[in-house]
């Protein structure tokens, strides 16, 4: 049946991606982050939906068929992943041999950066801005929806595994991916003209919450705490900013099981836990690889063979002094964390390039605050690059304990920022004073902030 629906689907999407290359775009952002072979059952499990959309994307670009497409030119955050890129093809190229995996994660991350800078081609307009946040909240939040209303219906005793074959097979990945889409789709709420889709929005806003809860995963329930705590620091509409987060906080308390809180307790004495002390010995072999490769790093995921993680020291480390009398690790573990999971692979420079990736994110969304200070015809723009400033932040609150580092919705969501900056240059500059069409502003008392919605 749901292959029977998916076809039923597929005969609708696919015309009207062939005639609108945008169109086509979002499909291909949608379906990399849905994951839709995972949950179809027959024949059309097999078929791969990412790379056709993409394919009619691009080969749409090449023949002109694509409607107010925008010329591409370098900006700073096209410069710093193309600069991250450079350098991990280097990094690849010179990769350990014991790094199994090496070429098809950097494929993978290939294909997620393309699909990232053809996003300065097509996002120039606040309905397209506005899409692309609907095709992350219809990916992200399907997850949500389908592993919250689980949660819900076993009174939280649903344990949510993650997506096999996916950057979310596990469950940690999973949580973390999660938070990320919860600004995002608070925003939607706020900002969706029809009201039976702002109360959708909001429902799958209620179950993703609940999804954190059943995935079972310390640092996706650490992220989320953080992030409700950045909300309410930084949104313009505090008092609905502080009722959201109440209202998460009595889920939580409601459906969380008596082993949920147990695990979470063990976050505040995590120099005895086994896990926790596993993970440090991952940071130490990531830190210990990077010192004896300090440039170019050892590869994509070079530290998880045997031959690399066995052949170095404790004390090789940076981190060596925190393992104590910690027992060794019997097997090689992935890095889990973004940050040394790129240390490891591509050394210190690849970390530093990094970091500026994440680093110039927030800059850009401090100047879209800034450049919308005193206009209350974008004040949206300002509520956007907070959504998705906060989905950021997830990301690298989140992503300290997890090896996350390539995930696309990431890079989509640094690129999303940088597009919404650009647009908002345009219109800042004189004689603008275009309208958008299927926007309009709520009316408010003089002096209040107004707010735009778009469909």
């Amino acid at each position: 049946m749901r292959d029977l629906m998916m076809l039923g689907m597929m005969m609708i999407i696919v015309p009207i991606a062939l005639s609108n290359a945008f169109a086509a775009y979002l499909v291909w952002g949608w379906t990399s982050v849905i994951a839709v072979p995972y949950y179809m059952w027959g024949f059309m499990g097999s078929l791969r939906y990412n790379l056709f959309f993409a394919l009619v994307t691009l080969l749409l670009l090449v023949v002109g068929k694509s409607v107010d497409k925008s010329p591409f030119r370098l900006n700073r955050t096209s410069v710093l992943i193309l600069l991250f890129v450079a350098h991990v093809t280097v990094s690849a190229v010179l990769a350990d041999a014991s790094a199994r995996n090496n070429f098809s994660i950097y494929t993978d991350l290939l294909k997620s950066i393309t699909y990232c800078l053809v996003m300065f081609l097509f996002v120039n307009s606040r309905l397209r801005l506005h899409a692309m946040l609907i095709a992350i909240a219809l990916g992200l939040g399907f997850h949500g929806l389908a592993e919250g209303l689980k949660t819900l219906v076993t009174a939280g005793g649903h344990k949510i595994i993650g997506l096999p074959g996916t950057k979310m097979s596990d469950n940690n990945h999973f949580g973390v991916a999660l938070v990320m889409a919860l600004p995002i789709l608070l925003y939607l709420y706020q900002y969706s003209k029809v009201r039976l889709v702002r109360w959708g929005f909001l429902g799958v806003l209620l179950a993703t919450v609940l999804a954190v809860i059943g995935s079972r995963s310390r640092g996706a329930f650490l992220a989320m705490a953080l992030l409700a705590f950045m909300l309410m620091l930084t949104s313009r509409r505090k008092g609905m900013a502080s009722l959201f987060v109440m209202l998460g906080v009595a889920l939580v308390l409601v459906l969380s099981p008596e082993s949920w809180f147990q695990r979470i307790e063990t976050i505040g004495s995590a120099d005895q836990d086994a896990s926790f002390m596993g993970r440090v010995e991952a940071w130490n072999v990531a830190t210990a690889l990077a010192l004896q490769n300090p440039v170019f790093g050892t590869g994509f995921h070079a530290m998880q063979s045997g031959e690399l993680w066995f052949g170095v020291r404790p004390s090789d480390g940076l981190l060596g002094g925190l393992l104590g009398s910690a027992s060794l690790s019997t097997h090689a573990r992935a890095a889990h964390s973004i940050y040394f999971e790129v240390l490891g692979d591509h050394g210190f420079v690849g970390l530093l390039l990094f970091l500026a990736i994440m680093g110039n994110a927030f800059v850009t969304a401090l100047q879209i605050r800034r450049m919308t200070a005193y206009r209350s015809d974008l004040l949206w723009a300002r509520d956007m690059s907070d959504a998705l400033a906060l989905s950021c932040f997830a990301f690298t609150v989140g992503g300290a304990g997890v090896s996350l580092a390539y995930f696309e919705t990431y890079y989509v969501v640094v690129c999303l920022l940088e597009a919404l900056r650009q647009y908002v240059l345009a219109q800042l500059r004189p004689a603008s004073g275009r309208s958008l069409p299927g926007v309009r502003v709520a009316s408010e008392p003089a002096g209040a902030d107004k707010r735009l919605q778009a469909p």
